[in-house]
Parts: C-alpha cells; sequence; structure tokens
C-alpha cells in the first residue's frame, strides 16, 4: 500500500484512494506527509490504533491551513479499481476557501459558527460513542462534485437554522448566519446587501396580528422566486398602508432575490437567515399559537409543507 499509494500523495480509506491536486507544492507535501505518517502508525499498531472514518477532505483543509496557503485550488478524484464496479469521483474547492477559512480562525463569532456546525453534523451511536465526525463532515461541505452531487455549506446552514427541533440562541444564530454571509462574500463572490429586504420581512411579520401565521407563510416562499416576489408585494404594501414606516426596501432591492437566475437560491438563504435573526433580536413570538382554531388549521398545513423538495437544482435551486 506505501509503495503504491504514497508516491501519488494518496489517502487510502475504505478500500478506495484519494488523490490531491493543489497550487500549493507545500499543501501537497503537507498532505502526503501527514498520509506517510497515518501508514507508519498502521504499520505499528493496526487500523484499530487510529480513528476511524477519517477523510480527505478533512486532511486536504488542515494541509492547507498548515501551509498557510493563500488563493488556491484544490481538487480530490477519489477512485476505486478493482474487478467489480470500479468507480471515480472528482470534487474541487474553490480558490478562495482558504481565504474563508483564515477569516474564521481569526474571527470569534465565525468560529463559534463553525463549531455548532461541526456539533450538529456529529453523529453518535448510542453507546455516545462518535460514529460521524463532525469536524469531518463539515469539510466535505467546502469541496463541489463534478457531477454537481455534493451538499452545499449554505444549504447545510439554511437548514441548521430553519430545524424547528434546534433551539437556537440569539448568539448561536447570530453566528451561524454571520457564517453563511462570510463563506457567501468570500467563497461565492456574492455581494448583495439582504438587509434592507430582511427588514422589510420582519417589519411584516412583527406587525401581524399572528406573527407565526406570517412567519409560516414566509417560510414557505423562501426559496421560490415567483412565491418570494407575491409576498414583498404583500409585506411592501401592508407597510405602506400602516404608513409605520417611511422608508422600505423597494423593487430594486428584491430584484437579485426573485429573478429566475442560477446561484439566486443561494442570497434567499442569506436572507432566511438574517430574517430570522431580525425576529430573534426583537423577541417577537412566533412560537404562539393563535387562538381562531381555523388559523390553527391554516398554520398546521403550512408548517407541515416541507421548505426543500425532494429534487433541488444546485444551480437553480428548488424544481
Amino acid at each position: 500500500m506505501a509503495i503504491w499509494a504514497l508516491p501519488y500523495g494518496s489517502w487510502v480509506t475504505a478500500g478506495s484512494a484519494t488523490v490531491l491536486s493543489c497550487e500549493s507544492e507545500q499543501a501537497e507535501r503537507e498532505f502526503a506527509r501527514r498520509n506517510i505518517q497515518r501508514a507508519r502508525r498502521i504499520m505499528q499498531t493496526g487500523f484499530t490504533g487510529v480513528s476511524a472514518g477519517a477523510r480527505p477532505e478533512y486532511v486536504a483543509l488542515v494541509a492547507l491551513r498548515d501551509s498557510g496557503a493563500d488563493l488556491c485550488a484544490t481538487t480530490l478524484w477519489s477512485f476505486m479499481n478493482h474487478n467489480q464496479e470500479p468507480w471515480l469521483r472528482v470534487t474541487r474547492m474553490r480558490r478562495a476557501v482558504p481565504v474563508f477559512l483564515a477569516r474564521v480562525d481569526g474571527n470569534a463569532p465565525l468560529r463559534r459558527g463553525w463549531r455548532l456546525l461541526g456539533q450538529a453534523l456529529t453523529r453518535r451511536s448510542a453507546q455516545g460513542k462518535v460514529v460521524v465526525s463532525g469536524a469531518q463532515e463539515a469539510a466535505r461541505l467546502l469541496f463541489e462534485a463534478e457531477d454537481g452531487n455534493s451538499r452545499s455549506l449554505l444549504r447545510q446552514l439554511f437548514e441548521l437554522l430553519q430545524d424547528a427541533h434546534r433551539s437556537w440562541s440569539l448568539g448561536d444564530r447570530e453566528a451561524l448566519a454571520r457564517l453563511a454571509s462570510v463563506f457567501a462574500e468570500e467563497v461565492l463572490g456574492m455581494d448583495t446587501d439582504v438587509a434592507p429586504v430582511a427588514t422589510l420581512i420582519a417589519d411584516w411579520i412583527a406587525g401581524g396580528s399572528s406573527p407565526r401565521g406570517r412567519f409560516a407563510e414566509y417560510r414557505n416562499a423562501a426559496l421560490r422566486d415567483y412565491a418570494l416576489g407575491a409576498l414583498l408585494m404583500q409585506a411592501y404594501s401592508r407597510l405602506l398602508l400602516d404608513g409605520t414606516r417611511t422608508e422600505l426596501a423597494g423593487p430594486q432591492a428584491w430584484e437579485p432575490l426573485i429573478r429566475r437566475r442560477p446561484r439566486a437560491w443561494e442570497q434567499r438563504m442569506l436572507l432566511f437567515a438574517q430574517v430570522s435573526v431580525l425576529l430573534q433580536q426583537r423577541g417577537v413570538a412566533i412560537g404562539e399559537e393563535p387562538d381562531n382554531e381555523e388559523e390553527q388549521r391554516r398554520l398546521a398545513e403550512l408548517e407541515s409543507r416541507p421548505m426543500l423538495d425532494e429534487e433541488f437544482d444546485y444551480e437553480m435551486g428548488p424544481v
């Protein structure tokens, strides 16, 4: 194994091999050095002497961090070549990811958000033993599969923020939303300011007789371009009629969020994160049940709808 795998800078795990290609030669050397170190440990103690389930994405991120790489693209080729079902999976990391990671390391709220993400992704057995490392699962989210079949960091953060089974504190919610915003800014190059539109929606939700009902309406429209546009029209006109605010985010601010174009769904996810933070900052009681039975039935139907369909296009968003 060592003779065959190590000259290629490979990480051998679960019967497959992963080969790294990186713009930083220092990161490649660090990746190979760690694999040699692990191979020697296995020769001394056997596979039971090392942690199980180590992922090459995590090893690659550690190598990039330790090498001090700046803008740097990284590609992983994971493959299995035998007589049964050989396969190849190619994943790539964008050049700006090392800059994003450096920014996370140097900022306490971002470190908190990254830690919360890892904790949420950790899975334990009935006996309390870690069977899935959250830190390594988080590393996978920074790599994009060539075939488009990979999870998005923004989508994972969005699902955590809208998960009704998690009671996030305001600080936790702000840290996760900030992590999503910085990732979009540094890695995806998104510069849309969603704060004015988020304020518009939060004002509309808070001003209703049933904030929970309005939040449920927003939740169902949050990721869909046409539905979100219709809800923004409703919120804008209601606040205009109420006359409670003189400055409202208008159609020009809505445009990047409601157009049917590639990657717009990511901006809608950032909007949802910002609205969630604003509502919690203001103490809006979206958990209170309405007194009216008909409204209770309507809410139950709205809240039972999934926010994300089974089919999800990572270019255009929900199908």
